[in-house]
């Protein structure tokens, strides 16, 4: 398979670099962020938190809050995480729900508790 530098052959390769990074698809932090949550990626979700990329209850396009996400994943130690950090388990999505809901509803009896 061809080297993707290829047609760059003919630049430096502080401008290849450039040529190449220009290509890349670059995902606002809140998209990043809640694939992180749907991963269950604690390591990246707590490094999203710690640098202030993200609010933590803004609603998403989704219609879900961060909080509502780790809960519909299923993962106990994000929704705790999210908690440690400030999550509003008050908060009410798009539909009206908050995150104690969806628990319940989705059959996750530990997050519930």
């Amino acid at each position: 398979m061809p080297s993707r530098t290829v047609p760059y052959a003919r630049y430096t390769q502080q401008r290849r670099q450039r040529m190449l990074a220009d290509r890349s698809v670059h995902f606002p932090n809140d998209v990043l962020f809640l694939d992180h949550i749907r991963q269950g990626d604690l390591v990246q979700v707590g490094r999203f938190i710690r640098a202030r990329k993200v609010t933590l209850d803004i609603i998403h396009p989704s219609g879900l809050a961060a909080l509502h996400e780790a809960v519909l994943s299923g993962n106990l130690e994000c929704v705790q995480l999210l908690v440690k950090y400030g999550a509003d388990i008050h908060q009410r999505d798009e539909s009206g729900w908050t995150a104690l809901h969806i628990a319940c509803s989705d059959g996750y009896p530990d997050i519930a508790r």
